[in-house]
């Protein structure tokens, strides 16, 4: 007589995760790939809708970007919240992209009116400390090394910052500037992407392990990659009908610039020992962190079809 059959087993509970488990609040702020991946999804439409609109509508976008990433520098090169210095950047990044807007006023007038302000405005706080004091002993000398500090990190986030990224405006007023803004931001964040998911996948190699350890030789050529092919794509617009082996240089000089972007961040987040310039952006760091790499390929792009192409 057989043994009676075995009763049937339980199955076992998997340990892999649900995707309502993948997808969830607590499980995305420690999944940067989906965070970044959030964002884009939501951010990329709104950019898309306002390059081709154009107008003041992408003007207010750039001026909200550039006057939160003024702020995200200064702030990081420790300036303080109500010192002039960093609001006379702020304004100077914003005066430049309203200045795209008319013809009557040049683009350089408010740099160069902000680039005056900024060094003086330092001289002139410490001109009023001083006026009216006694002789100096020795003892409280002026602090001339914190002025040229102050001064320093308010150019630099005047012209890194806001002088670069009135470009994006710059470059949309060029005929055929809406395919061309599309390109230079598609191609650079494809940049980026290829960079980030290659060295992710197979990186090995560091790139600049004093300047970014987490760079590597293989990501580096990942993003160079997938620049390249997005430039080329981007080129199947109707539109643009340009010459392939001037797109070609293009697609070489845009990774090539975007990577560039990258790292010269990373040298200043390097020297001024922070990791990002924010929180602001999920996956991404701050504004600054997600702009960097567009600051660099903007304005390549913008000469490249101001010299070449047109």
């Amino acid at each position: 007589m057989s043994p009676p059959p075995a009763p049937p087993s339980e199955p076992t509970p998997s340990n892999s995760p649900t995707l309502a488990a993948q997808l969830s609040p607590r499980a995305l702020r420690h999944n940067p790939l989906a965070q970044r991946i959030l964002s884009g999804v939501v951010v990329l439409p709104i950019i898309i809708v306002l390059i081709i609109e154009g107008g003041p509508g992408l003007a207010a976008l750039v001026s909200l970007v550039l006057a939160v990433a003024v702020l995200e520098f200064g702030l990081g090169m420790r300036l303080t919240r109500d010192d002039p210095v960093l609001w006379l950047a702020l304004a100077g990044a914003v005066a430049m992209t309203a200045a795209t807007l008319t013809n009557d006023i040049p683009t350089h007038w408010p740099l160069t009116a902000a680039i005056a302000a900024i060094v003086a405005t330092p001289v002139l706080q410490q001109f009023v400390r001083e006026w009216g004091q006694p002789p100096n002993d020795g003892s409280d000398p002026i602090p001339f090394a914190a002025l040229y500090e102050r001064t320093a990190a308010g150019l630099v986030a005047l012209t890194y910052v806001g002088w670069l990224g009135s470009f994006f405006l710059l470059l949309r007023q060029l005929p055929q500037g809406e395919e061309w803004l599309l390109l230079a931001v598609f191609a650079g964040m494809a940049t980026d992407t290829g960079a980030f998911v290659v060295g992710k996948l197979i990186g090995r190699r560091p790139m600049a392990p004093r300047i970014s350890p987490r760079k590597t030789v293989e990501g580096g050529i990942g993003g160079l990659v997938a620049g390249f092919a997005a430039v080329l794509l981007i080129n199947l617009l109707p539109d643009l009908e340009v010459a392939v082996w001037k797109m070609v240089l293009l697609g070489i000089a845009v990774p090539l610039m975007a990577t560039a972007g990258d790292l010269s961040e990373s040298v200043i987040k390097r020297a001024l020992d922070v990791k990002d310039f924010s929180k602001l952006v999920p996956g991404h760091g701050g504004v600054l962190d997600r702009l960097d790499s567009l600051l660099f390929v903007v304005p390549t792009v913008y000469f490249f079809v101001r010299w070449i192409v047109l």
